[in-house]
């Protein structure tokens, strides 16, 4: 648990820079999509990804933030869902170089491992053993930037669904803070000394 805890917040600046890009409301749209496609039964309409790459999608933000049995991972915080919409509506410049990272990992997925052509059908340690591989290229860095975006979002917006990535790094959701009242300021606690 330490682990993930430090890689997330060690993430931050990633991922501050990626939300700069986007416009807030459309950002907001995206993770809202995310909340309603996790809840929602049966087969995904995917907006923008195809189907393939969605399996892919959901396979790479799993590896950077795994299923645990105690503690859900990307895929449960509905990170796909984010992603698709993300390209569909905010992110539409970013669709060239998503698609040419996508497929030239799935170029070096069919170098190594010949017969398979997707990096969804290659086992966790084979997925890991590749993205180790390219964890220097701007597509990897940019997934992982979705991926933690999608993962940290504000549930209000959707994402993050259950609070998933918040209970993670152990972060307290109160919005509305008040001070400790006390001997120390028993006048502000009477509104007095105003």
């Amino acid at each position: 648990m330490q682990d993930r805890r430090a890689f997330l917040a060690l993430s931050g600046s990633t991922l501050a820079t990626f939300f700069l890009t986007g416009d807030p409301d459309q950002v907001r749209a995206a993770l809202r999509h995310a909340q309603q496609m996790v809840d929602q039964p049966g087969e995904p309409a995917w907006d923008y990804l195809t189907a393939e790459q969605a399996a892919d999608v959901e396979a790479f933000a799993s590896q950077i933030i795994p299923s645990e049995p105690d503690s859900p991972g990307a895929r449960e915080a509905g990170v796909v869902y984010f992603v698709d919409k993300s390209f569909a509506t905010w992110a539409r410049d970013q669709r060239e170089p998503f698609t040419k990272g996508l497929d030239e990992l799935n170029q070096e997925v069919g170098k190594r491992w010949p017969g398979t052509a997707r990096f969804s059908a290659l086992t966790p340690a084979q997925q890991t053993e590749i993205l180790r591989m390219r964890d220097k290229t701007e597509f990897f860095q940019n997934m992982r930037a979705a991926t933690l975006m999608g993962f940290l979002g504000n549930p209000e917006y959707g994402g993050n669904k259950d609070k998933i990535g918040w209970r993670l790094l152990g972060f307290e959701d109160r919005f509305a803070w008040q001070p400790p009242f006390g001997d120390y300021d028993a006048k502000a606690a009477k509104g007095a000394g105003r």
